[in-house]
Parts: C-alpha cells; sequence; structure tokens
C-alpha cells in the first residue's frame, strides 16, 4: 500500500515532499540543511506564493553571498553559494509552473540557470554546459568528468523528469564522479529551458529525443561508447525504459521509479471519463489542486483535463518492454506516490532484470527514495560494477593502488 513517508515538516505531501527533495540536495552540495529548514518553517501555511517568497529570498541572500566571495578569490564559498542559491531559485518557482508566462516563473528559472552556471564555472573538475542538436533546434545539458585526463569513460546519463531541470539534476552527479563516471544531465521537449523558453512540450515517444543525445555523446573521446548508462529517476522512469526499447546503444538501464505505463495512474481508471469532471472540481476550489495539474498540463502543451488524461494514456510503453536489450536495475522504494509499477515493467522484460526495493527502515522512502539518497546511490552503484566491470575505478581510489 502507497501510505505517505514520514513528514519533514508540513502535513500537505506535495510541499513536504519539495521540502524533502530540498534537503536530500545537501548531499550533493546544493543544499544546507539548516538554510532549508529555517525557510520552511518562516512559510507558515504554505502556497505557492508564501512559498516563492521564502525560497526566492534565501536565494537572493546565497546568490549575494557568492557573488562576494567570488569577487574577494574566495572560489570554494563561491561554488557552494551559487549551488544553493540554484537550488533555492528553483524551489521557489516550483508551485508557479501552471503560467509558463508568468513573471516569477520566468525570472526564478533565469536565476536557478545563472547561478548553477556561475558555480560550474568554479568547479574543480571539468563541468560543461552543451547544446545538442534536437530536431532542428538543440536542447540543453551539463556534461561532467571526474578530471580532465580526457580518458574515455564510462557515462552515466541523466534525462529530467515532469518538473526537474539539467540544473536540478546535479543532484545525481557527484556520486557518478566519485565513482570514475562521466555524467550527462540534459533536457528534452516539455522540460526545463526547452519548455520554459523554447515551448517544446512532452513527447511519448522518447527514443526520439534520446537517440540524438547518444549521438552526440559518442563524437567524444572522453566517452566510452560501450558503456552509457541511462538512469530514469522520477517521470524518467517512462522516458528512459520507453527510449531504451528502441535505443540499443545503452550498457545498462536504471529506472527509479519504473512508471511504465502512465495512463494507468490516471484515477478512476477506464476512459478517465469520471476523472476529468471530478479533477477539474477539485481545480475550481483548491488552488493547489489547480496548480498540480496545471504544472502538468502545461508540459504538455494541453489546456484542458481531459485533454491531459487522453494525452496520458499514449505514455505507455509496456508493449515495447520486452524489445530492451540492456540489464535492468528498477529501483521500488517504499511509500513514492509514483511507485507501484516496479512489478508490470519487471514482468515485461525479456533482458536481465533486478528488482531493488528501498525502505522506510532503511531511510530511503519517498519519491525516488526521499532523503536516503546515499542509500540509493550505494544500491546504484553496486549492481552497476556488476555489470560493467570494466569501468574506470574513482580517481582516488587509483591513486591509493599506487602507493601500495
Amino acid at each position: 500500500t502507497m501510505t505517505d513517508p514520514a513528514r519533514v515538516l508540513f502535513r500537505d505531501a506535495s510541499y513536504d515532499g519539495q521540502l524533502t527533495r530540498t534537503l536530500a540536495a545537501a548531499m550533493a552540495g546544493s543544499a544546507d540543511l539548516g538554510e532549508a529548514m529555517a525557510t520552511a518553517r518562516r512559510i507558515g501555511k504554505p502556497s505557492g506564493t508564501a512559498w516563492y517568497d521564502a525560497w526566492s529570498k534565501t536565494a537572493d541572500q546565497a546568490r549575494q553571498t557568492a557573488e562576494k566571495a567570488r569577487a574577494s578569490g574566495d572560489l570554494v564559498n563561491a561554488r557552494h553559494g551559487f549551488l544553493r542559491a540554484s537550488e533555492y531559485y528553483r524551489q521557489a518557482f516550483y508551485f508557479l509552473r501552471s503560467d509558463l508566462d508568468g513573471r516569477r516563473l520566468q525570472d526564478a528559472y533565469r536565476a536557478h540557470v545563472d547561478t548553477f552556471r556561475s558555480a560550474a564555472a568554479l568547479m574543480d573538475h571539468p563541468a560543461e554546459a552543451v547544446r545538442i542538436p534536437y530536431d532542428s533546434t538543440t536542447v540543453s545539458g551539463y556534461l561532467f568528468a571526474p578530471d580532465d585526463s580526457g580518458e574515455a569513460r564510462a557515462t552515466v546519463i541523466f534525462p529530467c523528469g515532469y518538473d526537474s531541470t539539467a540544473e536540478a539534476g546535479w543532484a545525481n552527479v557527484p556520486a557518478a564522479l566519485e565513482r570514475g563516471y562521466n555524467a550527462l544531465v540534459f533536457e528534452g521537449p516539455g522540460q526545463g529551458e526547452a519548455l520554459y523558453t523554447q515551448r517544446l512540450f512532452l513527447r511519448p515517444d522518447f527514443e526520439h529525443v534520446l537517440t540524438p543525445v547518444l549521438d552526440w555523446l559518442l563524437t567524444r573521446p572522453d566517452v566510452q561508447p560501450g558503456a552509457l548508462v541511462l538512469i530514469g529517476r522520477s517521470f524518467g522512469g517512462y522516458l528512459a525504459p520507453r527510449a531504451a526499447s528502441f535505443e540499443h546503444r545503452l550498457a545498462a538501464l536504471v529506472c527509479d521509479p519504473a512508471q511504465p505505463d502512465m495512463g494507468a495512474r490516471i484515477p478512476g481508471g477506464l476512459a478517465g471519463k469520471i476523472a476529468a469532471p471530478v479533477v477539474r472540481a477539485q481545480m475550481r476550489v483548491g488552488a493547489d489542486r489547480a496548480e498540480f495539474f496545471g504544472a502538468r498540463m502545461a508540459a504538455h502543451g494541453l489546456d484542458s483535463i481531459e485533454k491531459y488524461f487522453t494525452e496520458l494514456r499514449a505514455f505507455t510503453m509496456l508493449s515495447h518492454a520486452p524489445q530492451i536489450t540492456c540489464p535492468t536495475l528498477i529501483i521500488e522504494a517504499e511509500h513514492d506516490f509514483a511507485g507501484g509499477g516496479g512489478q508490470t515493467l519487471t514482468d515485461a522484460l525479456t533482458a536481465p532484470a533486478q528488482l531493488v526495493p528501498l525502505t522506510e527502515h532503511q531511510g530511503a522512502d519517498g519519491h525516488c527514495g526521499g532523503l536516503g539518497q546515499e542509500i540509493w546511490s550505494e544500491a546504484v552503484y553496486r549492481w552497476l560494477r556488476n555489470i560493467l566491470p570494466h569501468t574506470p575505478a574513482a580517481v582516488t581510489g587509483k591513486e591509493k593502488e599506487h602507493d601500495r
């Protein structure tokens, strides 16, 4: 049964879940636990506006501190300050995404990107902002490497989720770099810059987005061709397995959680005939509900809940799952509101698959493992080590062997 994960601060699971996400980002140096909790406590009764005001204020302060540090040559403080500012700006606009032209969304999104780029410029390992050809345009991403040796390495690839950005994908990067992998985070249609600036909308056939990404990656001498790993988290748990059904240049696939059939998630089952009027009524009376569905409709470029539910039914890849050829790891965290599809996908696969539960007892419950990101990394990279036994060891590991 899917109940809510343990509450951190807010009674509302949606606000609490987003706070959890920022707290988890502390693992990657892009949040401070005390600063984030203090900001959340100042919000009082959460609403989109109260949320925006509190987080953007904290973000502004972190940014100003970082700019002063950079001006004085204190580059470590500057990098950390910009990383935190970027995460807090992302948090600021999270509950204001239903109106793509909204001034607060556009301003906070721009600040989110600018501060992340400032941080990336100060990193002590390669951190390259990239544009990847897609259709007649390009999409945004970042490619990170553990060091500047230019060595061809195994590469983990992180597409975004329903609401994240390439910049927010940084939360996944340090764990990969420490273990000797390159990491690519990128946005497809309906995500980040592609959505907020170019007005490109989500598409169910994500292989058309991933294939040009892999084409681009494989032109690079620092990318090992036989060692590409696709890791889909959150809505990526649909996008990644869908793309892997058609794109066979992947050495491994990770889904967290697997979401093979988005249509199955529509409340009221069948054709959503009952669901649409109910949800429409909820959206009329509740601002939070209106924003929840409004933000999702915006990512699809749709203006009615009926169209949205119809569109969601196109986001299924179960019939294609037997075409996946690479070993697959499916993470299913207890109490993940998007969970429950792990066994369904596992059963549909013909490729070797492992389903790993993460639990409340371990402290890794909630969406995508919630606060248990270290537990998550252990599980994923332990599995990957067995799948790709020849991946380079982390740089520090090699040096230690040398010393012996």
